[in-house]
């Protein structure tokens, strides 16, 4: 029994980076992004991650995206891959809800786990004298496996983030995002930025 609590515990202390990203931002068809993303870990062991994120919108309102991250201490590497489903479409009033299933591959410490989750999300686009901001909600859970042992553990968080165009490089060619992450339950406290550059 005492095994089992500290296997679990050791699951416990790995993190998902990034789920949502740039996912929400309305895009152009077929547009394809590529974004820089830095992230700040706040708690199961404080440290700095990079990464990249590979999005593309398959078909109207369906977003799929990779990425692949870092950070030079505990979190050695993270993989992983989601699709962002539309289930209603934003307009003057409703806003956007959508669903995104994702998978990631985690070694944090000597710990390797899989992720295994969905993120209900919900946007809605405002304009402000001019400047337009995408702020959204999402409630990322799933289930966590421990690659060794195959211990698993439910987690979830709560994630609030916005993306908005950058004026300065005209357009909606470069996008700003922000993203910060509640832990809700083996999950990790955590904010990221990330930068992406747009192209058709």
């Amino acid at each position: 029994m005492k095994l089992l609590i500290i296997l679990i515990l050791s699951v416990c202390q790995s993190t998902f980076a990034s789920v949502v990203g740039i996912s929400t931002h309305p895009l152009n068809n077929n547009a394809r992004v590529l974004s820089a993303e830095m992230t700040g870990y706040m708690s199961r062991q404080q440290e700095l991650g990079m990464g990249l994120r590979y999005t593309q919108e398959l078909s109207r309102g369906n977003i799929l995206d990779f990425t692949a991250s870092g950070a030079r201490d505990a979190r050695a590497l993270t993989l992983g891959g989601g699709m962002d489903f539309e289930v209603l479409r934003e307009d003057v009033i409703q806003p956007r809800i959508s669903l995104k299933p994702y998978y990631q591959h985690q070694k944090f410490q000597d710990v390797k786990t899989s992720l295994l989750g969905v993120a209900p999300t919900i946007r809605k686009g405002l304009s402000i004298q001019g400047a337009e901001f995408f702020p959204y909600l999402a409630l990322p859970a799933g289930i966590r496996v421990n690659n060794t042992s195959d211990l698993f553990v439910y987690y979830a968080s709560l994630s609030l983030g916005a993306s908005m165009p950058l004026p300065a490089a005209g357009g909606d060619k470069l996008l700003l995002s922000i993203e910060g992450n509640k832990d809700l339950g083996a999950s990790s406290d955590y904010l990221g930025v990330l930068l992406s550059w747009v192209w058709n």
